[in-house]
């Protein structure tokens, strides 16, 4: 089978350090192993091909540069010259990563008659209108409903965004298939080793407010609070725009704190290794606005065995499982962040029996194999009964 994987968002580099990269590499790679021939079209080729991506065929058309309007419009035709080019091709299957301005996959399908399949990783119309700027949002809701109406499947990382797009494109063929992790890729810390100075708690992902790093920098501060020594440091991996901020907040906690800054995706499991426990420390959210994640980095501190704290919103609980994968925590609470680190502090059984079934959880259940089976699945269904 030969697979053309489409990606007009030239927010997402293909060889990147995003969680969006990561997502599109493993995809492709969930493919391949499959046993399909997979070439990527895509806006943003970037920089980090990991080797084993080496002899990947993509196919880069850049947009115009542009601003404001006019930036919508030459990323709506750098993907009319993407669809062009998987047409000039051929395949047997269309893949798109669903992004604001590109109806793609609505004109491949038309001229090739193949099977498609749209990703839906994010209500991206809301988002561009909360965080950014949208110009045109009749046009990039007319893009979706186009898209969406073409796809034998629309593939939705969590029930919400299954949801949003039921409204926005009414008829779509849904399909839940949250996020998983290459558990090869990531492999297991070893437990047990030797070391000295305090304990570390880690979080990876974008700098951005609402992935909540404040309140665990907060909450190691508490955590540390009237101790002869500091209990726990903090490594923060990734990059973004409130990096700064966060800099400056720990300095005034007096919390160690780590800043790695953008790391390639192969660098991520060694650092989770040199590090004690994993933290996704998200904000209350705005019901129906901010609860649409299937958070990478929580399959990816499962998959390296260790002992997760986590906020209880959006999907989380149905990945984690309170005292047996992890450690629930309400949200915008740091007193409860901080209390779930001093109880992984006092038992080493609990970091090692935690970190242990996390890790069988992640083998067991959240693959990329068994993402893409789940997706494969509904196409074979849907062109039977067709």
């Amino acid at each position: 089978m030969r697979v053309a994987y489409i990606c007009a968002d030239p927010g997402v580099p293909v060889f990147g350090t995003k969680g969006s990269s990561v997502h599109v590499q493993e995809i492709v790679r969930a493919w391949r192993r499959a046993g399909a021939e997979v070439t990527v079209y895509c806006t943003r080729r970037g920089t980090e091909r990991p080797a084993d991506l080496a002899d990947l065929p993509v196919v880069e058309i850049r947009p115009e540069s542009a601003s404001g309007a006019g930036r919508e419009k030459a990323i709506r035709e750098a993907a009319a010259a993407l669809a062009h080019a998987v047409v000039r091709d051929g395949c047997d299957l269309a893949y798109e990563r669903y992004s604001l301005f590109s109806a793609a996959l609505a004109t491949v399908t038309q001229v090739l008659r193949v099977p498609a399949v749209l990703e839906v990783n994010a209500p991206l119309i809301e988002e561009q209108q909360r965080y950014r700027e949208l110009h045109d949002a009749g046009l990039a809701e007319g893009m979706l409903c186009t898209n969406a109406a073409a796809a034998t499947v629309v593939a939705c990382v969590s029930e919400p965004v299954v949801q949003w797009v039921g409204r926005r494109a009414p008829g779509a063929r849904t399909l839940l298939a949250p996020n998983g992790v290459n558990t090869e890729r990531v492999t297991p810390r070893v437990v047990g080793r030797k070391r000295s100075g305090p304990l570390t708690v880690a979080f990876v992902g974008t700098l951005k407010p609402w992935h909540g790093v404040g309140y665990l920098l907060e909450a190691v501060a508490l955590a540390n609070a009237g101790t002869a020594r500091h209990t726990w440091s903090a490594t923060i991996i990734g990059d973004g725009p409130c990096r700064q901020d966060l800099e400056r907040q720990a300095a005034e906690l007096g919390v160690e704190a780590e800043f790695t800054g953008a790391v390639p995706p192969a660098a991520v499991p060694g650092l989770l290794h040199a590090c004690d426990a994993a933290a996704a420390p998200y904000p209350q959210p705005v019901p129906g606005r901010d609860d649409y994640f299937s958070p990478l980095k929580v399959y990816e501190y499962l998959a390296a065995g260790m002992p997760v704290i986590a906020s209880e919103v959006g999907q989380i609980p149905a990945i984690l499982q309170h005292g047996h994968t992890g450690i629930l925590v309400p949200p915008s609470d740091p007193a409860a962040l901080a209390a779930a680190l001093a109880r992984l502090a006092s038992s080493e059984e609990l970091q090692a029996r935690l970190g242990a079934q996390a890790r069988a959880a992640a083998v067991a259940l959240y693959s990329w194999d068994s993402v893409l089976a789940t997706i494969h699945q509904a196409l074979m269904n849907d062109m039977r009964v067709a």
